[in-house]
């Protein structure tokens, strides 16, 4: 009998405790100190992904998975359900395909919640939207969406929005609104300027970290980068045309919200800028590797290296002081191919650097020393494409 009563006890209490948290729950009064809900995202579960797009006729996501030790293995291949430019750059009517068709950085992005894969389509103006399996990293279509402009290039996500720069058509950077099904629901279109001498051909678009500004590189016939404040429900403010110096700026990046950086094609350079709102101030001169064509470019985690990839084969070392100024650690840090070291994307936790080269149909591994120095790990993967050089774009969890 004692033992009954003493699980019936027992059984009181906690039918006391449940009762109390559901009404606690529930917005109901409690004598209980009230507990402070954390607003610190719960990490993703998720790691260790790599993805690059074959851009072909019928484009399709490659999938490798990230060993310890750096090294890739490939996993699948998923297709977009759009078109890709398979080569042929906008407006080529030869039909002539060249490595680096989409002339641009971030043709695919994953969220930050690593939950959303977006990939652009040039061939068909499209953008497509995958769920990303959390256990697996497999890809599932979610929607192909129809945009409003010609031959999407480059993409950048911030807080529900994606924000999409093209090739063609007056108005060159469109902001979209993110559904749960996948779909895009355009916002607002936007004229891109730049300098009165030259044409717009935007080459990346970015976001800052603190969601505040779109930054967008206007292209390699221009020396601007253009920077719209993001509003409330995703639309942007009139530009700012930044008049930076640098010439043909292709690819920028944030260090912080007060640093950015910016290859110079022209200049065979990289250069470092102070941020303020969306003004940018020169921090010194551009600092030359005279290596030829300097468009892809990633930083470190930490915010102590930066690596360029240069169109004429190489990958170029660069180190960065607190101040923002830079030095050149090594022109030709990586030199595996002579041919294109294009988009390149760095593990979170800065030990490992992936790069797509564009012209040899694969993508290569290295490991990141502390002083900044690459090491190749394991062996490239070949994308096997029609013809070989159709690939674009690095994105990875």
């Amino acid at each position: 009998m004692s033992m009954i009563l003493k699980n019936a006890k027992q059984l009181s209490i906690v039918t006391a405790l449940i009762a109390a948290g559901m009404l606690s729950a529930c917005g109901g009064s409690s004598t209980a100190t009230p507990t402070a809900v954390s607003t610190t995202p719960t990490p993703p579960v998720l790691t260790n992904q790599l993805y690059t797009q074959t851009n072909e006729q019928a484009n399709v996501i490659v999938h490798m998975s990230r060993n310890a030790d750096g090294s890739l293995t490939l996993q699948n291949r998923t297709f977009t359900g759009g078109v890709g430019s398979n080569g042929v750059k906008f407006g080529d009517t030869t039909n002539t395909s060249v490595p680096d068709s989409l002339v641009s950085q971030n043709s695919i992005v994953v969220s930050p919640d690593h939950m959303t894969l977006f990939v652009v389509n040039a061939g068909n103006n499209s953008v497509s939207t995958f769920a990303i399996d959390q256990g697996t990293g497999n890809l599932t279509l979610k929607k192909v969406n129809a945009t409003a402009g010609l031959f999407p290039t480059s993409l950048a996500f911030s807080n529900g929005h994606l924000y999409v720069s093209f090739e063609g058509g007056s108005e060159k950077l469109q902001a979209y609104n993110v559904a749960a099904d996948g779909s895009l629901n355009l916002i607002g279109a936007y004229a891109v300027p730049a300098n009165a001498s030259n044409p717009v051909s935007p080459t990346q678009v970015a976001m800052s970290p603190n969601g505040s500004f779109v930054f967008v590189s206007t292209g390699t016939g221009s020396n601007a980068v253009a920077t719209y404040a993001v509003n409330a429900d995703g639309s942007l403010s009139s530009p700012i045309l930044n008049t930076t110096g640098v010439v043909s700026p292709f690819a920028g990046t944030f260090v912080n919200n007060s640093l950015y950086l910016s290859t110079d094609i022209a200049d065979k350079a990289l250069a470092a800028f102070s941020v303020n709102g969306g003004n940018l101030t020169p921090i010194g001169t551009p600092l030359t590797s005279a290596q030829a064509g300097p468009c892809w470019l990633v930083v470190t985690p930490n915010g102590q290296f930066a690596y360029v990839g240069n169109g004429s084969g190489p990958i170029s070392s660069y180190v960065i002081s607190s101040n923002g100024s830079l030095t050149l650690k090594n022109a030709t840090e990586a030199k595996d191919s002579s041919k294109v070291a294009g988009d390149s994307w760095i593990s979170p936790d800065g030990k490992f650097l992936y790069t797509a080269y564009l012209a040899d149909d694969q993508v290569i591994s290295y490991s990141i020393g502390s002083d900044g120095t690459l090491t190749k790990v394991g062996s490239p993967i070949p994308m096997n494409t029609v013809t070989k050089i159709s690939m674009q774009g690095l994105a990875g969890i």
